[in-house]
């Protein structure tokens, strides 16, 4: 289960995991609550027995200064740290990106994708 956590909890478990997988949201809102339907029935169960992996979401009606912080204008809002940093990924179009804004219909293969490559990087030659 994806546990919703403060602001202060959050940045523990940022510091405590190798990957924090972390769900902005609120629950007025309807793309927010299709994200955590997919992250339950999808991404959980692939990640929930890996102790190195934290899946979270935050209310960000209830932390604004964590909103604030990561400048979060609109949600549903995902960001990936690894390490204790806020990391970059490929995004849909080829981009660079530093979050996912928005429900995408593939959102559990671009987490699970996510973690792969961090797990397995690529052997340089």
């Amino acid at each position: 289960m994806v546990r919703d956590v403060s602001q202060a909890e959050l940045k523990k478990i940022i510091q405590e995991k190798k990957i924090t997988i972390v769900d902005c949201f609120a629950p007025w809102c309807g793309p927010c609550k299709s994200i955590s339907k997919v992250l339950e029935a999808k991404v959980v169960p692939k990640f929930e027995n890996d102790d190195d992996i934290a899946i979270v979401k935050i209310n960000i009606d209830n932390n604004q200064d964590f909103a604030q912080d990561l400048q979060i204008m609109s949600i549903p809002t995902m960001m990936f740290f690894v390490d204790g940093k806020r990391v970059l990924f490929q995004g849909d179009e080829g981009k660079q990106e530093d979050r996912i804004v928005g429900f995408h219909p593939n959102i559990d293969e671009i987490i699970i994708n996510f973690v792969e490559k961090i797990r397995n990087p690529p052997k340089e030659q």
